[in-house]
């Protein structure tokens, strides 16, 4: 019976090593991911930028 009681406790803590690992996991991909956004919208307001100051012409 103590054998069996063990075992449960252990599966539990694989269980939750399993969720907190999943966690990280998802953790770091939204991270990445709103990296990614950031990257992006600092390209588009390094185009804007350029382009508003190619229209000025100096004399």
């Amino acid at each position: 019976m103590m054998k069996n009681k063990y075992w449960q406790i252990e599966e539990f803590d694989e269980f939750d090593d399993q969720l907190e690992t999943q966690k990280k996991k998802v953790n770091r991909q939204s991270k990445r991911k709103w990296r990614e956004i950031e990257a992006y919208k600092d390209r588009r307001r390094e185009q804007r930028e350029l382009a508003y100051f190619d229209n000025f012409v100096i004399l």
